[in-house]
């Protein structure tokens, strides 16, 4: 096994204790309770209060396996590792003066 495949393996594995942890976080977020009868002969009934806190964890461990999944399928789906990347071309091998127009830029009415 190459170096690149035991890295997206550890990516996998890292997203899916993750989302594990995300779920152990999103249920102990919750805490249900039971009220008795306010009156005699009326109901009992439950209130469920929710933690911001353990949300926002939840929230941010989902967060991350997203991305390690992202970076995993990246790494997966480049060439191989002995080829190197072609580089981009800069603004200046596309005529483009700043990089956002064309590269003669006319000022009309200017002197």
């Amino acid at each position: 096994m190459n170096r690149r495949t035991v890295v997206v393996a550890a990516e996998w594995i890292g997203a899916v204790a993750g989302v594990v942890a995300a779920v152990w976080c999103w249920n102990h977020a919750q805490v249900t309770s039971e009220f008795g009868p306010v009156a005699p002969g009326a109901p009992s009934f439950e209130g469920t209060e929710y933690s911001g806190s353990w949300i926002a964890v939840a929230a941010g461990l989902l967060t991350v396996a997203g991305l390690l999944v992202i970076d995993s399928v990246r790494r997966f789906r480049s060439g191989p590792a002995s080829e190197p990347a072609e580089p981009s071309s800069s603004p200046e091998d596309l005529g483009l003066a700043d990089g956002v127009g064309p590269g003669t830029v006319e000022h009309r009415g200017a002197e």
